[in-house]
């Protein structure tokens, strides 16, 4: 019983320093769907891991350009907030974010659009060297009445 008791004591210590450093920031890349239509999305974030299973992360994203209606087009970016759960299973890194993000849609036909909408994702990433990790993740975002959803893979670097 009391061997059962340290090992789940140290596991939790380990899990606790693991977590989400205090300073983070990255970059990703991926493929996204929107309306039926495929496009290249990528972003920036940077994060905090304020407590150990739980942090706050704001990004930026281009979230593509596509064509529709016979030759008119949209591109679509976005600036978002999310609180981030996380839990570590050794060098991987296993998350989700929920939050809120502010789109703009510019179309080519001149009816732009902005609006605020919620989104969110699921990720995994692991710990190549101590500062960086690399990781791949799913994301959906909101964007008025439809989604845009893609996969991206992302490089992290942890500052503190």
């Amino acid at each position: 019983m009391k061997k059962t008791l340290l090992a789940l004591a140290l596991a939790s210590v380990s899990a606790t320093a693991a977590a989400d450093s205090l300073v983070y920031g990255g970059v990703q890349v991926g493929s996204a769907d929107y309306k039926g239509e495929s496009s290249t999305v990528y972003g920036a974030h940077i994060g905090t891991g304020l407590l150990p299973f739980i942090g706050l992360e704001m990004g930026a994203w281009n979230l593509g350009s596509y064509d529709y209606n016979g030759g008119a087009s949209a591109d679509v970016t976005s600036i978002n907030f999310a609180v981030k759960p996380s839990i570590d299973f050794g060098p991987l890194h296993v998350y989700g974010k929920a939050g809120m993000h502010s789109w703009e849609a510019d179309y080519s036909a001149g009816r732009d659009k902005d609006g605020v909408d919620p989104f969110f994702g699921l990720g995994v990433e692991y710990n190549i060297i101590p500062m960086f990790t690399v990781g791949a993740g799913y994301n959906n975002f909101t964007v008025g009445d439809e989604n845009i959803d893609f996969a991206s893979l992302n490089l992290t670097v942890h500052f503190l």
